[in-house]
């Protein structure tokens, strides 16, 4: 039993790979190779090794004298014309070079594909010489898509007779490449419905560019690359990263071959760069970032092309208080950025502007007494937050200054301590990371002031959207602050 599924399992995988080899089609005016495996009245029949069998014309095959130019088993070269009832037909000759001598009435009877020279553009299209007369192939007829700079006089193509008779002006014939070229991507597309799947990375060409997005032909069907699939960057037009004729690397995005919709993705194709920024930006690197993009409640910086990171408008202006982060920042403009959080789930970058003062501050040991340099971060009505180092910040509480009472004390304060302003302090206790700061003059003549802090704070909060009116120590109120 075991043997037998292994020479089963054999066979699969033989007959997988000989399919794997097989063509799946062939392009108008292939020279292709094929043995003949079976002559019928109308038809020679080729293996052509592909997944469909080839047909010839017997009279492509057949000499002056009527006898036929091969038999079965023979090896014939023959050149592609499109596809016909699921086969591929094809014209035929026993050599390298075909042999395409039918009528132009013959071909336009029996449907047959014959080979036109492109000699020059005329009104409305292009004069072509077929079995040595002279034919007509509209503009819309020469191919399947209008591309803009293509050349067609002097080449050969094959054509089918659309129209073929005469008139009162004389014999009148007019070809179509694109009638051809429209069957063979019939059956291409039909080679499509079978290979394409949602996820895979699929190539094709552009053949169109649009106000909404890029058209991509897959060699049978036509799909659409959306503006926001173009690129990872943000604002990046179509022009700057394609034009037509280019092969481009597409992701299947979605298919849906009853409306004939195919979605793409040039970006999905290049990998997502999420996470090579994650690898790139741990939590707390810094870089210099470019902003790229302002709103109300922030401004966005690039980290690497296609992720950006959003600086929230409370880390901008210096501990200034702004209501638009354009008071702050520009777009283009380029700042020392530090990663604060990366939401993963989300997909989201926190960052803060890096301010170099911040960070040459070495205020040593924190103790009791201890005479520090610090910069003004934010004023509050109760008091001053004072950044003392990159991890440590104190309270400089309004009974530790000379600001006057009455009015609107947080102005008072915010003239006399303008925020990113340097300041000298003394600590005057310290709580775990909570740190209480008084000026040197008052370090002198100290007096009990916790219990007014406490009080401060605690109504700060309590009428900070809709907090509690129940606060504990000064130490609680720290924690529930945001810087």
């Amino acid at each position: 039993m075991n043997n037998k599924k292994a020479s089963m399992a054999d066979f699969e995988s033989l007959l997988n790979a000989q399919l794997n080899n097989y063509r799946g089609g062939f392009n108008p005016g292939d020279r292709v190779r094929g043995v003949v495996t079976n002559i019928t009245g109308a038809y020679v029949v080729l293996d052509v090794n592909a997944k469909r069998e080839g047909l010839v014309a017997t009279s492509d095959m057949t000499c002056l004298d009527g006898t036929l130019r091969c038999k079965i088993g023979d090896t014939v070269d023959v050149i592609f014309a499109g596809m016909q009832n699921g086969a591929f037909l094809f014209s035929g000759s026993i050599s390298s070079k075909p042999i395409i001598d039918r009528t132009l009435a013959d071909a336009y009877a029996q449907q047959m594909p014959i080979e036109g020279l492109v000699e020059k553009e005329i009104n409305g299209g292009y004069e072509v010489k077929a079995a040595g007369r002279r034919a007509f192939c509209p503009f819309s007829q020469i191919s399947l898509f209008r591309q803009e700079g293509a050349e067609y006089v002097g080449h050969k193509f094959l054509f089918l007779v659309s129209e073929y008779g005469e008139d009162e002006r004389g014999e009148n014939v007019i070809l179509s490449r694109r009638e051809l070229l429209e069957k063979e991507r019939e059956a291409q597309r039909q080679e499509l419905v079978e290979e394409l799947y949602v996820g895979m990375v699929a190539s094709g060409k552009v053949t169109r560019m649009v106000e909404f997005g890029v058209f991509v032909d897959l060699g049978g069907a036509e799909g659409l690359i959306p503006l926001k699939e173009i690129a990872w960057t943000r604002d990046v037009k179509p022009e700057d990263v394609v034009k037509v004729g280019d092969t481009v690397d597409v992701l299947i995005k979605d298919l849906d071959w009853e409306r004939d919709r195919i979605s793409l993705s040039l970006r999905g194709a290049q990998g997502d760069p999420w996470s090579d920024a994650v690898a790139q930006f741990p939590q707390g690197a810094t870089f210099v970032g470019k902003i790229t993009k302002l709103e109300r409640f922030g401004a966005f910086a690039q980290l690497i092309p296609g992720v950006e990171g959003l600086i929230p408008i409370s880390k901008l202006g210096g501990g200034r208080r702004i209501m638009s982060a354009r008071e702050a920042v520009s777009e283009g403009q380029e700042l020392l950025l530090k990663v604060e959080g990366i939401d993963l789930e989300r997909r989201r970058f926190s960052l803060a502007p890096v301010d170099e003062r911040v960070k040459a501050l070495t205020p040593g040991e924190l103790s009791e007494g201890a005479k520090v340099e610090g910069i003004v971060e934010s004023v509050q009505a109760f008091g001053v937050f004072v950044r003392l180092s990159e991890d440590k910040t104190g309270l400089l509480h309004i009974s530790e200054t000379d600001t006057p009472k009455g009015g609107n004390p947080a102005a008072k304060l915010e003239r006399q301590f303008p925020p990113s302003s340097k300041i000298e302090v003394v600590v005057k206790s310290v709580e775990g990371d909570r740190i209480a700061l008084t000026l040197p003059a008052k370090w002198e003549t100290r007096g009990s002031g916790a219990n007014d802090e406490e009080a401060d704070i605690s109504a700060y909060l309590a009428n900070s959207k809709g907090s509690s009116n129940s606060f504990g120590s000064l130490g609680d109120a720290f924690d529930k602050i945001k810087l």
